[in-house]
């Protein structure tokens, strides 16, 4: 037969207690709050930094766009600003739209000497366009982007202003 030891033997069981002290919450909330001081404006500068290039790209893909359907249709096609350029434009053949885009939020802007932009039958471009791409709060150390169409037709996009 076993024998179980006396009760008063056994140790009494301690609740094993969970969570974080007090002082451990602390410590982590000021760490989260360094690291976030520390990084806030680098962050800022990276967002404003992918707004241009996103309205670059976007200008490039509708220029690019309007290249290739004056080739398809055999016939001119003119990308045209509304209003501004930051306020939007429009691919169109003819009186046909074939493309609008939208205007980009208040920050963003999009210089260009000329209203419009034509591409010919074949391929070509009316004439040479530079867009500069920037943002009106942007910090000094963030590049413009230059969006320009060479004669050929073809639009490329570098940082830095428009010569």
């Amino acid at each position: 037969m076993f024998r179980h030891a006396p009760t008063s033997s056994r140790r009494p069981s301690r609740l094993r207690q969970r969570g974080f002290t007090l002082v451990e919450v602390i410590v982590v909330l000021f760490m989260l709050v360094v690291v976030a001081t520390l990084a806030g404006p680098q962050f800022r500068a990276f967002i404003i930094q992918q707004n241009i290039r996103n309205a670059a790209y976007e200008l490039m893909s509708d220029l690019t766009f309007a290249r290739s359907e004056a080739v398809k249709r055999n016939t001119s096609v003119t990308v045209s600003k509304v209003g501004t350029w930051t306020a939007g434009w429009t691919v169109a053949v003819g009186g046909t739209t074939l493309r609008q885009h939208a205007a980009f939020p208040s920050s963003i802007t999009i210089t260009m000497a000329n209203p419009s932009v034509d591409f010919y039958l074949n391929g070509r471009a009316s004439a040479t366009a530079s867009f500069t791409i920037d943002d009106t709060g942007a910090l000094a150390s963030i590049p413009a982007q230059c969006v320009s169409v060479d004669p050929a037709g073809r639009p490329r996009s570098v940082a830095g202003s428009c010569p």
